[in-house]
């Protein structure tokens, strides 16, 4: 048997090399003389035809660009094969053009679906059936029953028949065989670590041929689970040899007239159609066997290496973690550290500016000294208010943050509030209204944490609220749950950029594209505390109209705050 290499030289000029001209020439006459042998032996049946399903091994192992070179190598030999054996000069040229047929037909759609490179997938294997048993046998068949009807005197019928039947099975059985079995599937089955069993599932099958020759009544149905056992141990390569081994016991002694084989049958011809059934069975058996196991192998072998990249992924997601964790550890330290530092020289710096803008020791002199020491005390305070929040979300960021939760009045964090906003929201003619009612709103939190949480939002709110506008602050209290919320009528916030507030360093912009002064930490701060009140934060804003946040934190209260 012609077996397929793992790779197949190809020629990469434009025409085939002439050694490989040669061998198609050769075993597609070698083929086409033993049936056309076999065929006037037993009165024009053949056994299965191999010299068309050699030929189609050839063209699909090779590019489209060999393709005519090797047809006319193949078909010469078809050709010569015929002149050979007897056959008249137009009766050769006759059943060459329809062997020509028939391969075309099998092969030319194979290879324009890209599916003859691997017969061992279903895909392939279901298209390669489907011609190889449908149009290309039946087309030449049809050719050459019309031939040998109108120049011979045969029947159409039993000529298309005989003719469909070898030429079918040759394709069907033989191709795929050829296309599937490896060199190096073959050596390794040999190989010193599996020789041994290899041999033994060959003797299983030598013993069942036997037992089939030696017992009294055949008994060849046990060739068939002795053919499919090796093809489940040894894949194609195993199955193609146990189906040659096979073949030969079964046809030798029907050419050779041994009735031990096969049920005694009346005529050669019918033994032969028997055999060949009988072959066709397993080897269609082996085949689809063969094509199923590669296909589990393929599947096997792609869950291990979909395991192997998950697990891969799953230890570089925790490198990457840590690494990340690590990361953020050290950025806490160092904004920790670097605000302590900060502040320090920028506490100074606030104290020196304000005993000058206070004129503690003297007179200034020019009112513009004045002007410039107000410039640099507000400076000094923005820059200390943000090396604040830098320092609370550093510490929150790095789980140091303490909270120091005890009962107070809300009434009195929101008073204080405003008063320290009030002048800030008087140079831009803002109002600042506080609507948190008559009763005292007793809450237990962090008195300093939610100080800190109003002032930004307020902030917030103040900044982003047009000349003339009102920011009002509402808070009450009830069923164990605090809210506080800040209401502007400010400039509102785009629906696209709602979702990411809150996270550091984000700011809206106005429509303008221009962002307002502040590092956008302020509402990143105010849901970190928030949060770890278990709290939660929502902002509610319409374009142009205004925003409203909300903070909703849990929290004891005393029965007077209940009653409220």
């Amino acid at each position: 048997m012609v077996v397929a290499t793992s790779g197949a030289a190809v020629d990469r000029g434009g025409s085939a090399p002439v050694p490989l001209l040669i061998a198609v020439g050769a075993l597609t006459f070698v083929c086409a003389c033993g049936g056309l042998a076999l065929s006037d032996l037993i009165g024009r049946v053949s056994a299965i035809w191999l010299a068309n399903a050699v030929l189609v091994y050839f063209l699909l192992k090779h590019p489209l660009r060999m393709w005519s070179a090797i047809l006319l190598a193949g078909l010469g030999g078809n050709f010569a094969a015929d002149l050979v054996m007897g056959d008249s000069l137009g009766t050769a040229l006759a059943l060459t053009a329809c062997n020509a047929v028939g391969v075309v037909v099998l092969s030319t759609p194979l290879a324009m679906m890209s599916l003859q490179s691997d017969l061992s997938r279903p895909k392939p294997l279901y298209v390669f059936y489907a011609l190889a048993l449908g149009p290309a046998p039946i087309a030449s068949a049809l050719l050459s029953a019309v031939y040998f009807h109108f120049a011979l005197g045969r029947v159409f019928a039993h000529q298309a028949l005989d003719w469909y039947a070898t030429d079918a099975l040759g394709y069907s059985i033989v191709v795929p065989m050829l296309m599937t079995v490896k060199l190096d599937a073959l050596t390794k089955m040999f190989g010193r670590d599996q020789i041994l069993v290899t041999l033994l599932l060959f003797g299983v099958l030598a013993g069942a041929l036997a037992l089939n020759f030696f017992a009294r009544y055949p008994i060849a149905f046990l060739i068939f689970p002795a053919v499919i056992l090796i093809t489940f141990q040894r894949g194609f390569a195993g199955g193609a040899l146990a189906l040659l081994m096979a073949s030969a016991y079964l046809m030798i002694p029907v050419l050779a007239g041994d009735g031990h084989v096969l049920p005694t049958v009346h005529s050669l011809r019918s033994q032969i159609i028997v055999v060949q059934i009988f072959i066709a069975v397993i080897g269609f058996s082996v085949v689809l066997v063969g094509a199923a196991l590669e296909e589990r192998k393929r599947l096997e072998q792609g869950l291990a290496q979909a395991i192997v990249r998950a697990e891969t992924a799953r230890e570089e997601a925790i490198v990457a973690r840590d690494a990340a964790q690590r990361a953020n550890r050290l950025k806490s330290m160092f904004l920790a550290t670097m605000s302590h530092e900060l502040r320090t020289p920028l506490n100074a710096i606030i104290g020196f500016s304000e005993l000058m803008h206070n004129e503690l020791y003297g007179p200034l002199g020019d009112a513009r000294y004045r002007e410039y020491c107000g410039l640099v005390r507000r400076a000094g305070h923005h820059l200390l208010s943000l090396i604040n929040d830098v320092l609370d979300m550093s510490k929150i960021e790095a789980g140091k943050f303490e909270l120091h939760r005890q009962p107070f009045d809300l009434r009195e964090v929101v008073h204080d509030c405003l008063e320290l906003m009030r002048d800030q929201a008087s140079k831009g003619a803002i109002a600042l209204v506080e609507e948190t009612g008559d009763r005292p709103l007793h809450v237990e939190a962090d008195r300093r944490a939610m100080k800190q949480i109003l002032l930004n939002l307020l902030s917030n709110a103040i900044k982003f609220t047009p000349r003339g506008g009102r920011v009002a602050v509402r808070a009450w209290a009830a069923n164990g749950v605090m809210t506080l919320a800040v209401a502007d009528t400010g400039i509102g916030i785009p629906a696209d950029q709602v979702a990411s507030l809150g996270n550091p360093f984000v700011q809206i912009r106005s429509s303008a594209g221009a962002s307002h002064e502040g590092t956008g930490l302020g509402l990143a701060l105010v849901r970190a505390l928030t949060e770890i009140h278990d709290g939660r934060l929502s902002i509610e804003s319409t374009a142009g109209k205004g925003t409203t946040v909300s903070v909703v934190i849990p929290c004891a209260a005393d029965d007077e705050m209940r009653a409220a």
